[in-house]
């Protein structure tokens, strides 16, 4: 066994799931980050719908494996984690958007996206693709590559906390039933 930073690392408590939440995250990220470039720079979708629907996807993906491997000692009911999992998932989604967007916005006043418009404009840009040959791609990725850094934090805590808790377990009945007696 390897000792040193990493070793105590993983034998804090939670350390290996948080471990398999990144791994889970990181694969959910590449679908999250493909399908918004795919839908946004080929697709001529908005920023914001390619976003939604790359998050969504990349959410599904997550609750898959995080059920499946992250959390797989917790198992409940699987109707009831995806419900959790999906509004937990909400709010990272909102999360992110608002992040990327305002680094979007910080971005365009720095000069970023090549153009000089108004942090509304940029906004307008974001939501209804108006001007998305101005969206720089480099801004774009970035943004949303610092939203998901920030947004982890949220989604693994909610994860552990909230979706996928470990379940008490059915409280055991030490009663034993009364054995009918047979008259001889």
């Amino acid at each position: 066994m390897t000792s040193g930073p990493v070793a105590a690392f993983l034998a804090r408590p939670g350390a290996r799931q948080f471990l398999k939440f990144c791994l889970v995250g990181a694969s959910s990220f590449v679908i999250d980050f493909g399908l918004l470039n795919l839908l946004h720079y080929r697709g001529g979708l908005s920023v914001a719908l390619a976003a939604t629907i790359s998050f969504f996807c990349a959410i599904c993906n997550g609750f898959y494996w995080n059920r499946r491997w992250t959390f797989k000692g917790q198992a409940g009911d699987i109707h009831k984690q995806f419900s959790l999992f999906v509004g937990t998932n909400l709010v990272g989604w909102i999360l992110n958007l608002t992040i990327m967007t305002l680094v979007l916005m910080i971005g365009g006043s720095l000069g970023w996206m090549k153009i000089n418009r108004s942090a509304w404009d940029i906004a307008r840009m974001i939501a209804f693709r108006e001007g998305n040959d101005h969206i720089n791609p480099l801004a774009l990725n970035g943004a949303k590559m610092i939203a998901t850094a920030i947004v982890l934090v949220w989604n693994f805590t909610a994860a552990r906390l909230w979706t996928f808790r470990a379940q008490p377990e059915e409280p055991r009945s030490t009663s034993v039933a009364p054995v009918e007696s047979r008259a001889r």
